[in-house]
């Protein structure tokens, strides 16, 4: 066995992969909203300890090219040439919770499952200058830990 196949195995790189789909429509803030999770397993058998849900809100901001200053959102809108700005993202999350689930995935099978997602009301509403994802990582014992992401839309 090469170093490569070390590393993937050791790494559980072969592992089951995560899916999410976001609710359709805007959701609003305060709100429980539902998710679909589809876990695909890998070549080896994998037991899901707990899913991670997360809402992760991204604010952008902008930097002067010149002199590599910050500048926010509304006074970057009041400027008329915004040419020497470039955009950039500050992200936190505004939910993480943990969803016991115990479940074990043959290799190469599917499980789907529907979760709920209780949409905090102190985040900020979706718009072109904040957005808004929705991750949900799996906790695998013997592998990394897979992620899927999907944007969900706050009102």
């Amino acid at each position: 066995m090469g170093f490569s196949e070390k590393m993937r195995e050791s790494l559980g790189a072969e592992g089951a992969r995560v899916r999410v789909v976001a609710p359709e429509g805007t959701v609003p803030r305060g709100q429980t909203t539902t998710a679909s999770v589809t876990i695909t397993g890998g070549t080896r058998e994998a037991t899901i300890d707990a899913l991670i849900v997360r809402v992760v809100e991204a604010d952008r901001y902008w930097v002067r090219s010149f002199d590599g200053a910050r500048v926010e959102e509304a006074d970057a809108q009041a400027l008329t040439n915004r040419s020497g700005l470039t955009a950039g993202w500050d992200r936190q999350p505004v939910l993480e919770q943990r969803l016991e689930l115990s479940q074990v995935i043959p290799p190469g099978s599917e499980h789907s499952l529907t979760i709920d997602v209780p949409v905090p009301t102190d985040c900020k509403a979706t718009s072109v200058c904040c957005s808004h994802t929705l991750n949900v990582q799996a906790d695998i014992k013997g592998q990394i830990d897979p992620a899927g992401n999907a944007r969900i839309n706050l009102a």
